[in-house]
């Protein structure tokens, strides 16, 4: 499937000029989470956001982008883990970060990226662990920017 000169989907060729058409069967894809303290909780511990699209098996993360849109505040010291229900860590989006780095708009890198990818052994939607102390505030966006291999 590509593009023809007047920018319409043809279905006669792989490519033009090289470059392959992006599909959601071939191209990059995104997953989406939004952890939210009002709606999620922030007791310690592995929360699955209410709100996460599902990554599927032999997705291959090559990039993501942390976004904290409200603060993350605690009582304690606490920490916020990123990382996936299967398929994975629950580190292997970004590893315990202290609640001091998520500060209101607050953009992260996540660890994948196309030097370093993960690959999901099986589906998973992304999670969020809470560690050293209890949440008590916060809401953290997560955009994953991955392929799916064929096996």
């Amino acid at each position: 499937t590509t593009f023809d000169v007047d920018g319409t989907l043809t279905a006669d060729a792989m490519s033009v000029g090289g470059v392959t058409a992006l599909t959601t069967s071939t191209g990059l894809r995104v997953a989406h989470a939004k952890y939210s303290f009002a709606t999620d909780g922030g007791t310690q511990g592995t929360i699955a956001p209410t709100n996460s699209d599902t990554l599927p098996d032999n997705a291959i993360i090559v990039g993501g982008t942390i976004n904290v849109t409200d603060a993350v505040t605690s009582l304690g010291s606490a920490t916020v883990a990123v990382g996936t229900s299967a398929g994975s860590s629950t580190t292997a989006i970004k590893g315990a970060t202290a609640k001091a780095t998520l500060s209101a708009d607050a953009v992260l890198n996540a660890v994948p990226v196309f030097a370093t990818p993960v690959k999901l052994t099986a589906a998973g939607t992304v999670t969020f662990t809470i560690g050293t102390a209890d949440l008590t505030a916060g809401v953290i966006e997560v955009w994953l920017y991955y392929v799916v291999a064929a096996a």
